[in-house]
This record gives structure tokens, sequence and C-alpha cells, in this order.
């Protein structure tokens, strides 16, 4: 393999290091007569833009949720009174994070699969919880999901949620989203295989459901959903758990509807191999003979690409969500990164869901993608803290072709942002910042995010939750799903402790 170029990455907008900390032109944004207006100063600013311009001391200028300006503080021009003026010494102001995969409605499974065999998932784990988790369920599982993600930094996810057991777990999800005003794409996720000749890929009847039925149900959720901050796409589970009839017509429902297609594809080495038998090639090759790669299609995990799928991905400017903690979790491989980044694909990184990962922490997910690559190809000089989290700004936001709204910090753009405390001592010291955020990885060192301008977390706590009852809510949610699905019982006798 190659060393990791960086002209190669910076072609992609995605570049592999930090660009030294640089001096701005002074410049004042246009200002309006209404229109709400706030100015953060005195912070360390990264930009993330096409440059990776970064401000030892800078400032950053919101004005009607978008970014107004973004520059040095020796080149801040006059301020008008009328603009509210918030001094951020101490911090840290940068793209909001980006979740490119996860499962909100998951959020109250954290632990029930840890090291759980492959017989017990098919009869206690999978298709059990899919009839548990309803959408009241659902609901308190996406704020506990949620809660963790903003708190931590996210601005954005991209969720799959499944829906043929209980059709109103979309639901459930998309209100947990609207009351707590993430950015998001949720993906229901549908599925209709009727072939048995692979167990870990069949597809029970009573899960399967027409592409009649399927874009009906898409269609309702958009047009009670859609909203600037939240986008309800097709999802077809994977080309072996979904028809080719099924695969082409989420696909052209999202053509159709003007928005995202989403699956998981070349996930594990079990679907590499029963895609080369029922296909005679890779997921992603028959992906492309379907005709259902481009642009605005979100392809999950992609573990299992050969030369041909990566070039192939990259030319048809789809985007790859790298999930390298799930990956982990079930020893599903490890995926090409450093070739996807040579090619240009774009890629952002996921946590996946709580039930296959345990965490929704994106700086274990950012710190992880960097770490595995070095270890698994004996290549220390891999990669960067900085590589980590150009990835989860706006890696993430082109992998979800967004990157023209979010995921850096420039004139125009949504103001989508985080605030990090410097100060924490995992941060400390600063001459090693960017590198701590990423290796030191202390998530609660978020203190403020915002959504289009507007503050939602306030020094770690979010305005519209109160943590204790999500906590409550959710405790009791999992409840419920547990003694539904018999898997109480399970947790307690998996243990070889001795519990008084």
């Amino acid at each position: 393999m190659s060393k990791l170029s960086r002209q190669a990455f910076l072609r992609t907008g995605t570049a592999a290091g930090l660009a030294t900390l640089l001096p701005a032109v002074a410049r004042t944004p246009a200002h309006a007569q209404d229109g709400s207006e706030l100015l953060l100063t005195d912070a360390i600013v990264l930009t993330m833009d096409t440059n990776r311009r970064a401000f030892q001391s800078g400032y950053v200028w919101i004005k009607n949720g978008r970014i107004a300006d973004v520059g040095a503080m020796t080149n801040l021009g006059p301020v008008p009174n009328e603009v509210t003026r918030r001094s951020m010494t101490g911090h840290l102001v940068m793209p909001g994070l980006i979740n490119c995969h996860t499962h909100l409605s998951n959020g109250i499974m954290r632990g029930i699969y840890d090291e759980m065999p492959l017989e017990v998932w098919f009869s206690k784990g999978m298709w059990p919880v899919l009839d548990a988790l309803d959408g009241a369920a659902a609901e308190p599982a996406a704020e506990l999901s949620i809660l963790e993600l903003m708190t931590t930094g996210v601005t954005t996810c991209a969720t799959g949620e499944m829906a043929t057991a209980n059709p109103d777990v979309p639901d459930g999800v998309s209100t947990a989203l609207e009351r707590t005003g993430m950015r998001a794409v949720l993906s229901r996720i549908t599925m209709d295989s009727a072939d048995d000749t692979s167990s870990s890929q069949f597809i029970p009847e009573a899960y399967r459901e027409t592409p009649e039925s399927a874009i009906n149900e898409v269609l309702r959720l958009q047009k009670r959903f859609n909203s600037s901050r939240l986008m309800i796409v097709p999802e077809a589970l994977g080309v072996l758990r979904c028809t080719e009839e099924m695969v082409r017509a989420m696909h052209q429902l999202s053509l159709d509807t003007s928005s995202h297609f989403v699956m998981h594809a070349a996930s594990s080495q079990d679907e590499r191999d029963e895609s080369r038998r029922r296909f005679g090639h890779g997921s992603i090759s028959e992906l492309e003979q379907l005709g259902v790669l481009g642009p605005k299609t979100l392809l999950a995990h992609g573990v299992w690409l050969d030369d041909d799928e990566v070039e192939l991905v990259a030319k048809r400017q789809t985007g790859i969500s790298h999930n390298p903690v799930s990956n982990a979790y079930y020893a599903s491989g490890v995926a090409r990164l450093p070739e996807m980044i040579d090619a240009g694909v774009r890629v952002g990184l996921g946590t996946d869901g709580a039930s296959t990962n345990n965490s929704q922490n994106v700086w274990e997910t950012m710190k992880m993608s960097v770490l595995i690559q070095k270890q698994w190809r004996e290549q220390p000089s891999f990669g960067s803290a900085e590589l980590a989290l150009e990835l989860m700004t706006i890696g993430g936001a082109r992998a979800l072709h967004l990157e023209d709204e979010i995921g850096s910090l420039e004139t125009g753009k949504k103001a989508d942002l985080i605030a990090v405390d410097t100060q924490r001592v995992a941060l400390s010291p600063s001459q090693t910042l960017v590198s701590n955020l990423v290796y030191s990885n202390d998530p609660l060192a978020v203190r403020d995010v915002y959504i289009d301008g507007e503050r939602l977390v306030q020094n770690g706590k979010h305005h519209a939750l109160d943590h204790g009852a999500v906590i409550d809510n959710a405790r009791s949610a999992a409840a419920t799903v547990l003694s539904r699905t018999g898997l109480d019982s399970y947790i307690n006798e998996r243990s070889t402790w001795t519990w008084e």
C-alpha cells in the first residue's frame, strides 16, 4: 500500500492534515437591518475549509442561522451594536460533528448483545427485538441516543430505522428528532427477500413487505416529518436481504422525491461470500449492475470492497460510512480506508447503533478509525488526529452529499458548530490540542452545540431535554423490551460472576 497522499486527500476535499495556523484577510460581512446576529470571539477556530484554515485567536460571525464570516481576531472589523457578542476565551470552535451511520432506536439495547453467539442472536436477538421494539419504546430510546450524540458534539446524523415489524418505529424516532432539534437523515429500512440459502441473510416472511407498501410508508413519513432539519429517505436493507425489484423501487423513489438512497453494503465476510456465490461478484458490483450507485447514495460499512469496487464507488460519487468500532465489535473485517481516501471516495465515519457498538461516542470512533488501521497494517505513520477530525466533519458532509451546507465553517454555510473547553485535563498541555481532542478522547469537553445558529446545548446541557427523565424513560422502555424478548433472563445467565 502506498503512503497516504495529502495531495490526493486534498483533491477529495477531505485533507489528511490540518493546515498551518494562518492569518486571514480582514473583511466584514454584509448586514441587513433585520435578522439575529451572533459573534463568537476569542476562540481557537478550526474551519475545515478547503485550505484547512485555523486560527489561534479567531471569531465566527453568525447571521440568520448561517455563517456570515470567520477569521482571525486581528482582522475583525467594526461590530454593530445590535450584534450579540459572546467571548469564547478558553474554547475551541469547530464545525459540528457528523455521524454518518447509527440506529437511534437501538439506544436502549446497549450491552445486550455483548459476545452473543450467532444462534442466540437469531433466536433471542434480531427478530424478537424487532417484534418488541415499537414506536412507544423507540421514542425514548432515540432520545437517549440523541442526548449522547448532541452533548458530545454531533449536529447531524444518518439513522436507519427498521419498520417492517412495527411501522411506528420511524414515527417515534422522528418525533424525538423534532423535539431535540438535531439535523438528521432518517432512512426507513425495508426488506423482502425470500431466499433461504443463507441463514444469516434470510428474512422471515413476517418481516417482508412489498415495494408498494414500502413506497407508501416512506411517502407518509416524508409528508409528516420532512423539514429543513429532518429528511426521511428510503433504504433497501441489503442486496442479499432485498429483491432486485425492491432495491430498484427504493432507488427510484429517492430519485422521484429528490432524497437520499441508503443501503448496508459489503459489511461482513458472510455477505461477501454469499454475494459472490449468488451473483459471481461482490455487493458493490451488484449495486452497480442494478444502477443504484451514484450521487446521494450512502452505503453503510463498505468493508469488503475489491480494487475495482473502490474505484467504482469513487467514480459514482457514492458515500461510504466507515464504522470502525462496530466492525471490530463483530470482527467484520478492516475496511480499506487508505485506499478509499486515495481513490477520492466520499468517506465519513459512523458509530452504528448502540446495539452493535454500545457507545455513541464519536470521539472514540474517530480515534479507532486511525488506530485500527495502524495496527492492522503495521503502519504507525498512517493518518493523524487531523485526518480523523476531517472524516467526522467535512468528510461526513461529503459522504452525505451535504458539503455545500455543512461540515465546515465557511461563509454561507449553515451555522452548525460546537465549542470545546480546552482547559480540560485530558486536553492539556495545549501544544498538542488537536491530537488531544482525538487521542485523549474526552467527549464531555464539548460544552456548547449550535445548529442553524441556535444554541441547543449550553454548558453540556440540552435545552429541551431533562437528562434524568431521558434516562428514566429509557430504562423503562428497555425493561419492557427485554421482558418481551426474554433477553432479561439471558443477560442474568451469561455472567460468570456470582451476583448476590
